[in-house]
């Protein structure tokens, strides 16, 4: 009974301690008008709070609070250790502490791993490295929290391919783009570069998706220039929407569909002028990129 599911039995066990407390009753009667052995009663009188109206007499959990089994503290220390270490999977660092002479099973260390959010569920306990992720910053002035990303072209008939990185800071909607005939990590270090140069305001964090133009290389760069990167959650494309709604309105206002390489750096040039200040958005309030920059 203690451990039951119902989501009235507090109810329940709040009008059986009335009773006993408030009306009278003994515990026998309490227990014959409820439904249940006069034990039961008597233990729901002797929770703590029973005697308290406002205190609901909740369903307890049945987990035990240990196990004889469990892993000591250390052992789940040192696999943690291990895996941001060495950034291998479960079964390498098992046969690490194997070695070193500690006894704990391939199993544990694949439990201890997902228990602390070490995997991915995409790829299970074999799976990738979780990075470390900040937290999601406020948005405060402008540069503190910006986003990056790519725009892929494909020619159908020569399937030439061709790139635009996109750059918006997410409090005064301010933009840039560029034409790229690659993508890399140095090549997206380039371009964080040139916006910097542009950008009338030092930029703070850049978050970026998981491709592989934003890889580590790309991380130490922007480390070199006092510049924080920060990685959205695998399969979580809205956790970048500005940037990506940005994409959108380039292709639809700017590029198109199918635009040629030639043409792309100067409908860039000429269209990034008119997005930062003539055009107005919904999401500062009818205002222009440049307007809300003065104020800052």
């Amino acid at each position: 009974m203690a451990y039951s599911n119902n989501i009235y039995l507090p109810n329940v066990r709040r009008t059986a301690v009335n009773l006993v407390f408030q009306d009278g009753w003994s515990v026998a009667s309490c227990a014959r008008y409820i439904g249940v052995h006069r034990s039961t009663i008597w233990r729901w009188c002797h929770r703590p709070g029973a005697t308290d109206q406002r205190i609901k007499l909740v369903n307890r959990s049945c987990r035990p609070h240990s196990h004889p089994k469990q892993l000591a503290e250390c052992i789940i220390q040192r696999i943690l250790e291990l895996r941001w270490q060495l950034k291998r999977c479960s079964v390498i660092i098992h046969a690490v502490l194997c070695r070193e002479g500690c006894k704990v099973s391939l199993a544990s260390v694949g439990r201890v791993l997902t228990r602390c959010h070490q995997v991915t569920r995409l790829y299970g306990r074999l799976g990738k490295v979780m990075r470390h992720r900040s937290p999601r910053p406020k948005v405060e002035t402008p540069g503190s929290f910006m986003q990056l990303d790519t725009i892929h072209f494909a020619n159908w008939k020569t399937k030439q391919r061709i790139y635009v990185y996109t750059l918006i800071d997410l409090r005064s909607r301010w933009a840039y783009a560029q034409y790229s005939e690659r993508i890399s990590p140095p090549d997206s270090a380039a371009f964080v570069a040139a916006a910097q140069a542009v950008a009338p305001f030092k930029f703070t964090l850049i978050q970026t998706d998981n491709g592989q133009e934003f890889g580590s290389q790309f991380e130490l760069r922007l480390k070199e220039r006092n510049i924080a990167q920060r990685r959205i959650r695998l399969g979580r494309k809205n956790d970048n929407a500005h940037i990506e709604r940005f994409n959108r309105t380039l292709q639809d206002e700017c590029l198109g569909r199918w635009p040629t390489a030639s043409s792309i750096p100067d409908r860039l040039e000429t269209y990034l002028e008119f997005y930062n200040t003539k055009r107005l958005h919904l999401g500062i309030q009818c205002n222009t990129p440049a307007d809300v920059l003065q104020r800052y």
